[in-house]
């Protein structure tokens, strides 16, 4: 989906303790997992997951 759509779905997870993050890869497909170069994307999302668990409070960080 284009990242104007994904950043604008993003604005939408508000609830309390939501916490949502926008990462674009340019040159990319959407089926990211299948392409060369896919553990870049892997490890940015574990790193980001473990950097956010037990995060209190909701945030939502957008970034290009």
């Amino acid at each position: 989906m284009p990242p104007s759509i994904q950043r604008s779905n993003a604005k939408h997870y508000k609830a309390e303790g939501t916490i949502t993050k926008v990462k674009e890869y340019a040159r990319r497909s959407h089926l990211m997992p299948a392409q060369a170069g896919w553990e870049e994307v892997a490890d940015y999302a574990l790193d980001w997951a473990l950097g956010s668990a037990g995060a209190a409070g909701a945030t939502s960080t957008l970034s290009r």
